[in-house]
């Protein structure tokens, strides 16, 4: 991971991204069913690749807009990440799972769960002049939490098909890791920025797409994804590579959601039937 933190160029990653499409695969053989657990982790991770689109919308009426490098990199991203949930979708089809397109309308009217962090985004954006690095901030570390989760993925399944998905997936992910992660650092030296950045992260953040799905389900997934020791050290690692951003070297929170999430999740592991698995 250490690459992806050295620097970024901008004109590269423009000139060469594009998306992973699901036609970049071969279908054919798509190789045995998961069990319920792994096909609810990936239904969430597809619901939260498609809702990057709702994301940017809201972060166009805050001050990121006026960065012109940082619209270049969203407008490759969103499309990158739309086309992500493309290709999770075409994969659960291929587990004999349907996906309406309904799923995406409705997910997308669910606004009370997202309206704190709306007002929360809102009020920094007009009281501060580091928003952005707010912003850059929280972006790399739901990049580096979505790089951790989709690692545990393919570790816990050890699916042919999933594993060489995921694998193209992650490059991309990498990329955009890379920006977030060097574009906050470079914010970060400002005093007043990490004081900033630190308070609403230490008090705001939860765990990439509970407020989207609910806790109940992020819950869940930390559960599925992250047991044990070796869920503990993912997790610390994740935590040690965020704790290296200037002012954040209290940064903890992937262990502290997570290891909660497990207290809490949401019934028994494999409790969900097949017709419910996402």
């Amino acid at each position: 991971m250490n690459e992806c933190i050295d620097s970024f160029d901008l004109e590269k990653y423009l000139r060469i991204s594009g998306a992973t499409r699901p036609e970049s695969f071969d279908w054919s053989d798509p190789g045995p069913r998961l069990d319920d657990e792994a096909l609810f982790c990936l239904g969430y991770m597809m619901d939260i690749e498609s809702h990057t689109v709702i994301y940017m919308k809201e972060l166009l009426s805050t001050s990121v807009a006026e960065d012109p490098s940082i619209t270049a990199f969203l407008s490759c991203w969103v499309y990158e990440e739309f086309f992500h949930s493309q290709v999770l979708k075409r994969f659960l089809e291929t587990q004999e799972l349907i996906i309406e397109d309904a799923r995406f309308t409705e997910l997308r009217r669910r606004k009370a769960s997202r309206q704190l962090l709306e007002k929360i985004a809102g009020m920094a954006s007009h009281l501060t002049r580091h928003f952005p690095a707010v912003h850059m901030t929280w972006g790399a570390i739901n990049e580096l939490s979505t790089l951790t989760g989709y690692h545990a993925l393919i570790d816990r399944t050890r699916h042919p098909m999933l594993t060489t998905v995921l694998t193209r997936i992650i490059k991309d992910e990498r990329r955009h890791f890379s920006f977030y992660f060097n574009q906050a650092r470079r914010m970060l030296q400002d005093p007043a920025a990490r004081r900033i950045v630190s308070f609403i992260v230490r008090h705001f953040w939860t765990p990439v797409g509970s407020p989207v799905r609910g806790d109940a389900d992020a819950h869940r997934i930390c559960a599925f994804l992250f047991p044990g020791d070796e869920g503990l050290a993912r997790l610390t690692e994740m935590d040690a590579m965020i704790a290296r951003l200037p002012g954040l070297q209290w940064f903890n929170l992937g262990v502290r959601h997570c290891f909660i999430s497990q207290a809490n999740a949401a019934g028994p592991i494999g409790s969900m039937p097949a017709h419910q698995a996402v």
